[in-house]
């Protein structure tokens, strides 16, 4: 089976149609990952640079931008290698004033057993919410 590691443009163009041609070459590779004839494979690095990019080139509100990332960690047949700690964090984003960079370092490292070191102040919001803590 091939396999195919989804760029951040590839994911922006299919969110938010902004070319039509994309948009449909884009899906034809989704459709044939739902008929498992391919894996696509979406990195947490891409997540964070198309929720830049939605925000600050495109001006998407930040709860447009959740409801779009949290449908592409729940699609089942995209690889997602942090699918737990992406879902976990867009959670966190969603309900907090904090960036999605931080939400994801702090789950990563509650995951694990570990905290975050920092002199940034959202880690204590989100300390607040954490059953770890």
């Amino acid at each position: 089976m091939r396999h195919f590691y989804l760029d951040t443009n590839f994911i922006v163009s299919y969110l938010y149609r902004r070319n039509e041609k994309q948009y449909t070459y884009a899906r034809s590779y989704l459709c044939k990952a739902k008929e498992l004839q391919i894996k696509l494979i979406l990195l947490t690095e891409i997540i964070i640079e198309v929720n830049y990019i939605l925000g600050k080139v495109y001006k998407f509100q930040k709860n447009e931008i959740v409801i779009m990332l949290l449908s592409l960690v729940q699609t089942s047949y995209i690889t997602l290698p942090e699918r737990e700690i992406l879902f976990s964090a867009l959670n966190d984003y969603k309900n907090h004033n904090v960036n999605l960079v931080d939400c994801i370092l702090f789950t990563k490292a509650h995951a694990n057993g570990g905290e975050v070191l920092s002199f940034d102040t959202d880690f204590k919001k989100l300390k607040k919410k954490s059953p770890l803590s």
